[in-house]
């Protein structure tokens, strides 16, 4: 049996050959520990620095980094595949109800400002706010991992594939493309159109926001100790 020196060693190890995340080091740990014992079982003259060295060799020239690789794709992937569902999933019952709310609000009240000048000018305003929640969320957010000692790439993904409000607001109010001749051509049709692509930008900062908040809790569950 490997005592828990050995297994403090294995982690040592890793990280002496390159491999900085925690949870690819946890995975990495479990693998070399069990053939190692399957090693000295078959062979009980080896000690256990023997039996590592033969298990490492196994990996090839390029030791660990494939491993990691390989790690970073599936989590990433993942990653991906649960983001999107957690932005479709405010298009089905019952989170549509809120999403249509919100959009028929912003609708009403662009009947409501007749004048073009005034819708351009409210939905700058609303991209302001837009822009403000995606500072206050993403400052929240980053509160959650103040506790991580160690680095993981299943948290990296925090970081990841969100729609940069600031940007969106940025671009399209600028004076090349949203001068004060332009905000006074905003027609409603104009204005129903770049208040959808405001909901969608807002409903993806809803869906990131669940996102790490539930990657939060899977870090925590499965990796107690990167917390610790």
């Amino acid at each position: 049996m490997i005592t828990e020196a050995q297994y403090e060693s294995l982690y040592a190890f890793c990280r002496k050959h390159y491999v900085q995340y925690y949870d690819v080091q946890v995975e990495l740990v479990d693998h070399l520990s069990e053939a190692i014992e399957e090693k000295m079982k078959t062979n009980p003259k080896l000690s256990f620095d023997q039996a590592l060295d033969k298990v490492y060799a196994g990996f090839g020239i390029k030791g660990f980094a494939d491993i990691v690789a390989t790690r970073m794709e599936m989590v990433s992937k993942k990653s991906r595949k649960q983001k999107w569902k957690l932005f479709f999933s405010y298009f089905t019952v019952p989170k549509i109800a809120m999403t249509l709310c919100i959009y028929a609000a912003m609708l009403l009240i662009g009947k409501f400002l007749t004048q073009d000048y005034h819708r351009g000018l409210f939905l700058f305003i609303v991209g302001v706010c837009l822009f403000v929640f995606e500072i206050v969320y993403t400052l929240k957010m980053n509160k959650l991992f103040k506790a991580q000692k160690k680095e993981m790439i299943l948290t990296s993904e925090r970081l990841s594939g969100v729609i940069h409000s600031g940007l969106f607001v940025q671009i399209f109010f600028s004076n090349s493309l949203f001068d004060y001749a332009g905000v006074k051509q905003m027609h409603f049709t104009a204005y129903a159109i770049v208040a959808l692509f405001m909901l969608i930008i807002f409903i993806s900062l809803l869906a990131h926001r669940d996102f790490v908040k539930e990657l939060h809790r899977n870090a925590i569950t499965l990796y107690p100790k990167a917390f610790a």
